[in-house]
């Protein structure tokens, strides 16, 4: 499952993947669906691994540019059985508007 359009192209030729993609408001910024209606859709299901990607680490906290995309991943994060950030090198020291699920320190990623 993801609300990542650009996540879902990648995959959707694969034959070994079942795919779901969440819906809601388009981002186009960012090539994602957010909003009450993809949280809705994430809430109903269950989640065993969620990859959340961030757009600024700085002294432990985790940060997103956007407040609906910090709201679905807080989400994606609360369900999820294993959670797993991706950021390049590039996001250390960095500060963004939104804390996503990470920003409680303490948060165990795997």
């Amino acid at each position: 499952m993801t609300n990542s359009l650009s996540a879902f192209s990648l995959l959707e030729a694969r034959e070994d993947c079942e795919l779901c993609l969440v819906s809601g408001m388009y981002r186009r910024r960012t090539a994602a669906f957010v909003g009450p209606t993809a949280e809705d859709t994430l809430r109903a299901l269950g989640i065993d691994a969620a990859f959340i990607g961030a757009n600024g680490i700085l002294d432990g906290d985790v940060s997103t540019s956007n407040m609906d995309e910090g709201r679905i991943q807080q989400l994606a994060f609360s369900k999820a059985d294993s959670r797993y950030l991706i950021a390049d090198s590039s996001r250390i020291g960095r500060r963004y508007f939104c804390p996503p699920p990470c920003r409680r320190r303490g948060t165990a990623l795997k």
